[in-house]
């Protein structure tokens, strides 16, 4: 904005004077030479989404607030205009605490690591999960710093595709918008039925280990995955203040969950009580490959990043949450940043403590169990013990699928606002009662059963909603850090 921008003033009803709208330390959509008037007083947030250009409807366009509206204005002079101001869209009850909170479950560290552990040891044993995690969380931790900086910019649940298009070159805008907006869908929209798919194999496998007997089949996966999902579905469509607490319960259980498994895989495993030292030894887990691809080493490494990157991939929840968010501008990018750090250090113990105790990757991942981190467990530790694991990660997941869902109906939501859906208008409705975007979150529930289908497919074709997630995700990250 110019400094004459910068000392107009705004009127408000009470003929109060407070600094214009173009003093709020975002992008703002408004020409250097143009200063709102508002037909009401706004909150520090509502003015931030005003510059944004989400919260106000152009009504008479004037030169000043006593000339014509018809007299000519030259490119010097501070156009003022009066704005209608819109309704609210969302209460701000999440702080910075609980914003981190749904970001943490939505990141679900435990859960996670349980669902992906058949591609970061699958392909290139404990050296892939070691240096891999190492290695990938240096990169991870860069884009988590650009998306805070653009989202303490631009907070608004659209997110990355909003940024894409105000930062794009002239004319490019519409299409970074699109690749950005997509990708990001995909990741979003494919979060909740990945998560839920592995929560209810975990959840089967448990009951295998018990009954020996029970071997889970397919449809079995599939209707249980079924029922979390419409679960998850109530759940997120409850009041913003019941959503965060419910979150903030979630995400300090995940928290203590992790805490307590990475404590007891090494103090409770019986690999002596097996003839097997306490550890595998440092150069096996450093240094010796599995050869689970017909790739050369550096390759599998790079793809047993698959495992790390979907891990990672929900700090961008505090940048779909920030019109929910008090001083979204500053709390939200400070969540991204705190929950890709906890996280990466975390998920790097946990990694770690696995590596060490694992006792044959082959039985890992071909048990009958169906479920590789179950097996794991089985492997190194008690029955009791295992089943102890299992259910804090259930647990754990439980929360975590909750998460993806509430992040991605906010996403939803944002992109049928701007008119990207076909009935845009019908999921872009904000309950009158919930002050949640109900619609947004069955119109996900819908689209997240139909990907489970996937399981019908074998494990390749539901394995896919894993890699497209994670690909998805980062493809959505970096092109608004890279413009």
């Amino acid at each position: 904005m110019t400094d004459e921008a910068k000392q107009g003033q705004r009127s408000t009803a009470s003929g109060h004077h407070r600094p214009s709208v173009a003093e709020e330390p975002v992008t703002s959509v408004l020409a250097p030479n143009e200063v709102p008037v508002f037909d009401r007083e706004l909150s520090a947030d509502e003015e931030v989404l005003a510059a944004l250009g989400y919260k106000y409807v152009h009504q008479i366009p004037i030169t000043s607030p006593t000339s014509s509206a018809r007299e000519s204005v030259t490119a010097h002079d501070v156009r003022f205009a009066i704005m209608t101001v819109q309704g609210p869209e969302f209460k701000r009850e999440f702080s910075l605490w609980t914003t981190f909170c749904v970001s943490f479950a939505v990141l679900g560290l435990l859960p996670s690591f349980a669902s992906t552990l058949y591609y970061g040891m699958g392909y290139s044993g404990t050296p892939g999960m070691t240096w891999g995690w190492i290695i990938a969380m240096i990169f991870i931790q860069c884009v988590a710093m650009g998306m805070a900086e653009l989202c303490s910019s631009m907070p608004t649940s659209g997110g990355l595709y909003y940024a894409a298009a105000v930062l794009a070159p002239p004319g490019w805008g519409p299409f970074a918008a699109w690749v950005t907006g997509w990708s990001n869908w995909l990741a979003q929209v494919t979060g909740a039925p990945s998560v839920n798919y592995a929560l209810s194999a975990m959840i089967l496998a448990a009951a295998s280990i018990t009954n020996p007997d029970y071997i889970p089949e397919n449809w079995h996966v599939f209707l249980l995955t079924m029922l979390i999902m419409i679960i998850h579905g109530f759940i997120s469509s409850m009041p913003t203040a019941w959503i965060a607490q419910f979150n903030s319960a979630g995400s300090t259980f995940n928290i203590i969950a992790l805490v307590i498994v990475i404590i007891l895989i090494p103090a409770a495993n019986d690999r002596e009580s097996r003839g097997l030292s306490k550890w595998n030894s440092s150069s096996d887990v450093w240094g010796n490959f599995y050869q689970g691809t017909e790739f050369p080493n550096g390759v599998a490494m790079l793809m047993s990043f698959i495992s790390v990157i979907w891990t990672m991939s929900g700090y961008d929840a505090p940048f779909h949450l920030a019109e929910e968010c008090s001083n979204a501008n500053i709390a939200s990018p400070r969540a991204i940043v705190l929950t890709s750090g906890v996280g990466g250090v975390f998920g790097w113990f946990l990694q770690l403590v696995t590596a060490y105790v694992v006792v044959d990757i082959d039985d890992v991942l071909e048990s009958d169990l169906g479920q590789p981190w179950a097996a794991l467990l089985l492997q190194t530790l008690g029955q009791k013990a295992t089943l102890a694991c299992l259910s804090l990660t259930i647990i754990a997941a439980f929360s975590m699928g909750q998460g993806c869902m509430v992040a991605a109906s906010r996403v939803t939501f944002a992109y049928a606002r701007d008119g990207c859906f076909p009935l845009s208008r019908f999921w872009a409705r904000v309950n009158p009662y919930t002050k949640t975007p109900v619609n947004a979150v069955w119109f996900n529930v819908f689209i997240g059963c139909l990907c489970v289908l996937l399981i019908f497919a074998g494990d390749i074709a539901i394995g896919a909603i894993f890699s497209i997630g994670a690909i998805g995700a980062f493809v959505a990250f970096t092109i608004p850090i890279s413009i």
